[in-house]
């Protein structure tokens, strides 16, 4: 992971990492408390603490690691001229909307899923949604390690 630091060192790539982090971040409360029928306060009561703190954490994880794709790819775009990725491209891609799709409160993540033909997928899922989360995370890092590969073998970092 030292090509992600050497990225994040330069100002600009740590400062699109953090407005994107934020900005997911933001938004991943905004959907999970702000505008769902599930505040905060009915939130803990209804799921209990630790899948609250569970989907809190799972969230801005997705969100942080969205931002840290996004900065290497960028770097990547810049200096070369071309994205040229495979797998990391289409892995982060996968991880950035299965980390939306997850994002929000599991009972309005059902109908968004029915629009590809899964809405009944979260009635088996024993972990109530928290499996695509953890998909997510999955896609997310696997696309990091990727990516880290290509922007360190293309731009000599």
């Amino acid at each position: 992971m030292s090509t992600v630091s050497q990225v994040l060192r330069r100002p600009r790539y740590a400062a699109v990492a953090a407005i994107i982090a934020v900005a997911l971040g933001v938004l991943f409360w905004a959907l999970t408390f702000n505008f769902t029928p599930t505040p905060l306060p009915q939130y803990i009561p209804m799921y209990g603490i630790l899948f609250t703190v569970t989907t809190v954490t799972m969230g801005f994880v997705i969100a942080v690691l969205t931002g840290i794709s996004t900065s290497l790819i960028m770097c990547r775009k810049e200096m070369t001229g071309s994205l040229g990725f495979r797998k990391g491209a289409g892995s982060s891609a996968c991880g950035a909307f299965t980390g939306v799709v997850a994002s929000g409160c599991p009972v309005c993540t059902a109908p968004l899923l029915g629009v590809f033909g899964l809405g009944g997928a979260l009635a088996v899922l024993p972990f109530q949604g928290l499996e695509l989360k953890a998909l997510a995370i999955a896609a997310l890092g696997v696309s990091l390690y990727y990516t880290s590969r290509n922007v360190k073998m293309a731009c000599k970092l």
